[in-house]
């Protein structure tokens, strides 16, 4: 016995004067559907791919929806009402993981949204049975391009939105041409050259449109600062020690890295990333990037804080186990809290922030001084008593952390007005010096400051001094002298790397009773306006000194030539985009194309030195160049007047103006009286006009004009059989005006 289910309807009384419910036709494109699905890919590859999905679901996603869009395709004239009900329940399904996921990573719930997008792709794909349902599906398509692009951090990444715009394009176009056949009554087929003729010029319309609007748009500064980005969370079993750990550098023999030889610097990393700093270290950094940053201001990355000088270079004095350690069950850590470190003094503004860490890096956790709020994908971290953060790990690539600051701001002329009143225990610490080797510096410190009244004037005397006097060399040999590593630099070498001009600077403002100290971290970096990041290489870690202020606390000075004196002072700078990002493609396209052009320098100074190799070179370089424009505007010729030969070529539609020409004769016979109706294709149109006119070959115009509308070329026969066609539908038109004249 079969049970059924009594069908319920409202009297036709009632309904009778209400709208029923249009249905949508199902899409019968192919085309339609094999851009869509395309564009759908892009996006769901560019979310995929950005690092944060396993294997599994980067290879389930892509297949699924594939199935799906076959599956939807074969069954889009039914009614699929027991797919619709599963995929609610999964729906369902995917919203608890999503909740369960978001309450576990609350400040930073940027990978399960992009979970969840995935996935309701996914089941989306599975009922697209009308155009509609298609265009929603290219528009869930762009919003997973838009995750994606939060979650990337290379600039590669715009090859999926080049793809993505080619494919969208030739999706709307094909949906277009579908609607068009539709309303004609014509069935699907082919489009040939329809992606060089429309989809094409149109992605790169789009392109040049939205370069163009991306240049005059303002840049934003703003963050988020209550959620911020991290990396998985971590947490962490039993003690780890609180000092730097560096894995580009072996630990120094015997304890003392001072008693032997000095280490090379490593390509890698730093060598002022370590637990101590030898100023007779040599050795160039690479141009690795090592870290991108989303920062709202161009400010250093502080890392480490060195406040002992021993003639050799600079220790840390606090021992690893001063370091007090902070545990949290969730990324943040409020740094207000750390008892041992330094208190805030003066005025500040706050900066955000964050670090994609793209290199394995030391345990070193970078930030602009003074930090006050951390978020760190571990359950303990270490503050030093100056204010610097360490990770109970190395850092490895991959990882993201974010860091609020707040950095010094206070005026030059507060600085001016705050005194020498230093506590004794500051004095201690920060005045210290060797008994015995800079006798010559301390009479220079004296000599340059000589004339200035209070010490902010007497740091820019010195750092105009250093900055002015000595050059930046990178190639400067080892320390040849046994003796004070300043007074090498000052007097004998007088050049070389930033912790030298640094070194210098906080070893005079000793001499003279200024509380300095050393700190070593990164430069901001180049600015990348496409993804927004400052991108860092490893050959911009740098060293600056820190001065300290009664009642303003650290303020920084920057001796090095080529450097900002006063690198945290807060300067505004233009927020359009255009300028940064022609500079930056500039700057990119001489990097990839100087390297070319150096050999061609090369071969143009021996010819001009009248070196016979380079003489031949060039000789067989412009002679291949000429026969290869010879021989090319032969080939080019033949193709041309084989083209010409062909009876089956095509014509440009804009060459036989077939869109003017069509528009003359539907004018004339609108001045006829032959209207086109609102909801009328061309085609129907002509077929009307050709019964009124009596003019046969007036339906054959629609229906050529029609052809050529979605291509870029027509078949030269039909472009001819248009013009044989046209002086009868003009005539015919006129024959109709001089009748109604007759007749009126």
């Amino acid at each position: 016995m079969r049970l059924r289910i009594p069908k319920l309807e409202l009297p036709a009384s009632l309904t009778s004067g209400l709208p029923r419910a249009r249905k949508r036709p199902p899409e019968d494109s192919v085309a339609v559907r094999a851009w869509v699905l395309a564009a759908v890919l892009v996006g769901e590859v560019a979310v995929l791919t950005s690092g944060y999905f396993d294997v599994l679901t980067g290879l389930l996603v892509p297949f699924l929806t594939v199935v799906a869009f076959a599956v939807s395709y074969n069954r889009r004239r039914e009614k699929n009402y027991l797919i619709k009900v599963m995929l609610a329940f999964f729906a369902l399904a995917l919203l608890a993981v999503f909740f369960r996921e978001a309450l576990s990573s609350l400040y930073d719930t940027r990978v399960p949204l992009a979970r969840l997008f995935l996935w309701v792709q996914v089941i989306h794909a599975f009922d697209l049975p009308a155009r509609k349902d298609l265009t929603y599906s290219l528009l869930s398509g762009l919003i997973l391009l838009a995750v994606g692009a939060v979650l990337s951090t290379n600039l590669w990444y715009g090859l999926f939105v080049l793809a993505f715009l080619f494919c969208a394009s030739g999706a709307m176009t094909q949906m277009h041409l579908s609607q068009a056949r539709e309303r004609a009554g014509e069935s699907t087929t082919g489009s040939r050259g329809l992606v060089k003729g429309v989809v094409v010029p149109s992605a790169l319309a789009v392109l040049a449109l939205g370069f163009l609007c991306f240049a005059l748009l303002p840049q934003r500064q703003g963050m988020n600062v209550t959620m911020m980005p991290t990396s998985f969370f971590q947490q962490i079993q039993g003690d780890f020690p609180g000092g730097v750990q560096n894995p580009y550098y072996e630990p120094p023999e015997g304890g003392d890295p001072f008693s032997a030889p000095p280490q090379n610097i490593s390509p890698d990393s730093y060598h002022g990333f370590n637990p101590y700093m030898d100023l007779r270290s040599r050795g160039r950094l690479s141009d690795e990037v090592v870290m991108k940053v989303k920062s709202q201001e161009p400010v250093p990355y502080r890392g480490v804080v060195f406040d002992e000088y021993n003639g050799k270079g600079w220790e840390i004095s606090a021992s690893e186990d001063d370091a007090e350690e902070l545990d949290a069950d969730g990324p943040r850590y409020d740094l207000n809290l750390v008892r041992g470190s330094e208190p805030r003094q003066g005025p500040s503004r706050q900066v955000a922030q964050v670090f994609y860490i793209e290199k394995d890096s030391p345990n070193v956790i970078f930030g602009s001084y003074r930090p006050e709020t951390l978020f760190f994908p571990a359950s303990s971290v270490k503050v030093d008593q100056y204010n610097s953060l360490r990770a109970p790990y190395e850092i490895p690539e991959g990882s993201t952390y974010s860091v609020i600051s707040q950095v010094p701001n206070t005026s030059p002329q507060e600085l001016q007005r705050a005194g020498t009143d230093y506590a004794q225990g500051l004095k201690d610490k920060y005045l210290q010096l060797p008994p015995e080797g800079q006798e010559r510096t301390r009479a220079l410190a004296k000599e340059l400051t000589e004339g200035t009244s209070n010490p902010y004037d007497a740091m820019l005397a010195l750092t105009d001094h250093l900055q002015n006097g000595y050059p930046y060399d990178l190639s400067i040999p080892p320390q040849s002298k046994d003796m004070d590593a300043v007074e090498y630099f000052l007097f004998e070498e007088q050049r070389g790397y930033c912790e030298q001009f640094s070194s210098s600077l906080a070893v005079m403002a000793r001499s003279l009773g200024i509380p300095a100290r050393i700190a070593t971290g990164y430069t901001s970096g180049e600015y990348n306006p496409f993804t927004g990041l400052y991108e860092v290489k490893a050959s911009f870690a740098h060293a600056w000194v820190e001065v300290y202020f009664p009642g303003y606390g650290w303020s920084t000075f920057d001796p090095t030539p080529g450097y900002d004196s006063t690198p945290w002072e807060y300067r505004d700078t233009g927020n359009m985009q255009g300028g940064q990002a022609f500079g930056f493609i500039a700057g990119k396209a001489g990097e990839v194309i100087g390297p070319a052009l150096k050999p061609v320098g090369s071969l143009m100074r021996g010819v001009a030195s009248l070196d016979p190799a380079s003489i031949i070179i060039a000789a067989c370089l412009l002679g291949g160049a000429s026969l290869a424009f010879i021989y090319g505007r032969k080939r080019l010729a033949l193709i041309r007047r084989r083209a010409s030969l062909n009876p089956q070529r095509s014509i440009k539609v804009s060459d036989a103006r077939l869109y003017s020409r069509y528009k003359a004769i539907t004018s004339a016979f609108e001045e006829a009286g032959v209207v086109r109706e609102k909801d009328e294709t061309p085609e129907e149109f002509s077929r009307r006009a050709a019964r009124e006119l009596e003019e046969p070959g007036v339906a054959r115009l629609g229906e050529i004009y029609l052809y050529a509308r979605f291509r870029n070329a027509v078949p030269a026969e039909m472009a001819e059989e248009f013009g044989n066609l046209e002086p009868d539908a003009l005539a015919a038109a006129e024959r109709l005006k001089e009748t109604q004249k007759v007749r009126g």
